[in-house]
């Protein structure tokens, strides 16, 4: 099915080729060069048409090399859809413009003004685009992956052109791709080893009795989770207020399952602690 569809946008882009020439017909390319709306269209349909075999081929390939599914999306192809959607618009402007008779060194004229008036009046927008190309390519965060965000923190939904789209537990949060640039990110998810560190408080006859079996708390912990996940766990006393201590966890957790998030594994410690009271 996948390959009826390429071979058919070829084939339309072959025959949209041969109408812009004008099929041979001297009359026919007379007409279309001197019609700034026929020309002006069928030039963007060959672009858009081009640009979209080149990006779809390069992301079926890329599938195939990773033996990825049809749906999968990641930085890679999340990268490759945006740069498409900005072509895409700057195609439609070049097509509108051309609709008007302008030339393609006026059109660069007319364009680069317009791009300054835009830079100026929306130039959050333009940050956003372009940081957003950024993460599309990068490494340090991916759709999946369970981040912080300067204050704000959950799993990854999306990246686009324009934000970062973060799940936590019932809600949705959206940033603005320049204030994730320019914010501190601590990505939970995308290290073989996962540094975690916890706090709770709790009576201090409980925290007493816990440091304790802190052993038989790391035997629990294994249990709960996936097998051979835990490497090293550490627990300390760090504040005493009153009857009630500050406990601080710290696990070391190798190739965890980006579906494990903070709060899962601060419930699992808890649970492992009340089953130890």
């Amino acid at each position: 099915m996948i390959f009826i569809k390429f071979l058919l946008k070829i084939v339309l882009l072959a025959a949209l080729v041969a109408i812009r020439e004008g099929l041979g017909s001297d009359i026919l390319k007379t007409w279309i060069d001197h019609s700034p709306l026929t020309r002006s269209f069928l030039t963007f349909s060959i672009f858009w048409l081009s640009l979209n075999i080149i990006i779809r081929l390069t992301q079926y390939i890329y599938r195939k090399r990773k033996r990825l599914g049809h749906k999968f999306s990641d930085n890679v192809i999340t990268g490759l859809k945006n740069i498409y959607y900005l072509l895409t618009v700057s195609g439609v402007i070049f097509m509108l413009l051309g609709f008007f008779g302008l030339q393609p060194k006026e059109l660069l004229t007319a364009l680069s003004i317009v791009a300054a008036a835009v830079a100026i009046i929306s130039k959050e927008l333009v940050m956003d685009v372009i940081c957003g190309i950024n993460f599309s390519f990068s490494r340090d965060i991916a759709i999946g992956d369970y981040v912080k965000i300067g204050d704000c923190e959950g799993r990854v939904l999306d990246l686009n052109i324009h934000k970062i789209v973060l799940q936590y537990r019932n809600q949705i949060i959206n940033i603005p791709n320049s204030k994730a640039y320019f914010s501190d990110i601590v990505n939970y998810s995308n290290r073989e080893f996962h540094f975690f560190q916890l706090e709770f408080e709790l009576k201090l006859e409980h925290c007493t009795r816990i440091l304790k079996m802190k052993d038989v708390l790391l035997e629990k912990l294994k249990l709960l989770m996936p097998v051979d996940c835990v490497k090293d766990f550490h627990l300390y006393i760090i504040h005493i207020k009153d009857d009630i201590g500050t406990l601080q966890a710290e696990l070391v957790l190798f190739q965890l399952d980006k579906s494990f998030s903070v709060n899962k594994i601060k419930h699992i410690v808890l649970t492992a602690m009340l089953e130890i009271r």
